[in-house]
């Protein structure tokens, strides 16, 4: 395997177990998802339904604060922030929302997820999301009939990958929180480890 193809397998696994963790913790203790944005939108249409105001203005904040932190990550890579610098914030935003309570946890959550996932949208040369999978399963079926191409058989590697990775979060998130007293450090540990990889690999905005 040559060294930037294991590298973006590497990086994929890390992202992406950031993004499964999280959102299982946070949905597990709070009810909502900090990364998988289809999820909250599902929840709000049914809060809505139900004229459950509070919680329909609890998971729009949610949406809103992930798309906030998009936009500002993209305007400050556009600036030529570092990319290493905008996962630090996904790092320390993570174990941050360990000393906060209840919705405003999620919140921050959701923020280090939009910055992780508006930092890194390529991985290897593949279009990527690493806080949530829907994409990338449309792509990796996309991709299935020309696997017999190069090109597609490297998307299908990372894409597969990303799958699996963010399944195995979901599981480790889920663990986490019966064994260890501030969960969200698992996801902020593996986040940690990606901005590190990152530092070494080609530049993936």
């Amino acid at each position: 395997m040559m060294k930037s193809t294991a590298h973006a397998l590497e990086w994929t696994v890390l992202l992406c177990l950031v993004g499964g963790s999280a959102d299982a913790i946070a949905y597990l203790r709070f009810g909502t998802f900090v990364g998988a944005m289809t999820g909250n939108t599902v929840l709000l249409g049914i809060d809505i339904a139900d004229k459950d105001w509070n919680e329909a203005l609890y998971h729009f904040g949610i949406i809103a604060v992930f798309l906030l932190a998009v936009v500002a990550t993209r305007a400050a890579l556009l600036r030529r922030v570092p990319l290493s610098l905008a996962l630090a914030v996904t790092v320390v935003a993570l174990g941050a929302s360990e000393f906060v309570h209840g919705a405003w946890s999620a919140a921050i959550g959701a923020a280090a997820l939009g910055c992780q996932n508006a930092a890194v949208r390529k991985i290897g040369g593949v279009s990527i999301n690493t806080a949530f999978i829907t994409g990338d399963l449309v792509r990796l079926g996309s991709a299935v009939p020309r696997a017999s191409e190069p090109a597609h058989r490297n998307e299908l590697a990372v894409l597969a990958t990303a799958w699996i990775a963010y399944a195995a979060g979901a599981v480790l998130g889920a663990a986490a929180l019966h064994v260890i007293g501030y969960p969200m450090f698992v996801p902020a540990t593996l986040a940690l480890l990606a901005a590190i990889l990152g530092l070494f690999g080609p530049s993936s905005r």
